[in-house]
């Protein structure tokens, strides 16, 4: 019996563990976002500004972009790893989509402005549609 609540113990503190990791990767890949953004322009800026070491800033863009996304597909991957892990071990995880993905609510807000702007663009469309159709009736009621 002390055998089974000790393991229970350390299974809790590795389900502890497991979690306080998720939440870092989540930070690392936000991190990791804004460094992809501000790093390559950074360097980019930097070459064409600089009119002598333009082959070299140049070669430090290209080599940060891929620095980046390696890091970002490795944090993701190790993490999606380990939430197989848990679910291996019989953990349920329990949690819907945006707690289980390393950007969190974040990536949910853009999907919900993505939509968002998807149906204004649809709404702008028809009104141009409209407008349209209007203009070429008056142009036609013009001709005659």
């Amino acid at each position: 019996m002390a055998k089974q609540t000790e393991f229970k113990e350390v299974f809790s503190k590795f389900v502890d563990y497991q979690q306080s990791v998720h939440l870092a990767n989540q930070k690392r890949i936000q991190v990791g976002l804004k460094v992809n953004i501000l790093l390559p322009l950074v360097f980019l800026v930097l070459s064409f500004a600089i009119s002598s070491a333009k082959l070299v800033f140049l070669i430090l863009w290209i080599i940060s972009l891929f620095g980046i996304a390696g890091y970002l597909i490795y944090v993701e991957y190790s993490d999606y790893k380990m939430m197989q892990k848990l679910e291996e071990f019989g953990v349920a995880v329990e949690a819907d989509e945006t707690d289980r993905s390393l950007l969190g609510d974040s990536a949910q807000q853009v999907e919900n402005i993505a939509k968002e702007i998807e149906e204004r663009v649809e709404h702008h469309k028809e009104m141009v549609a409209q407008i349209i159709e209007k203009q070429e009736v008056e142009d036609d009621e013009e001709h005659i």
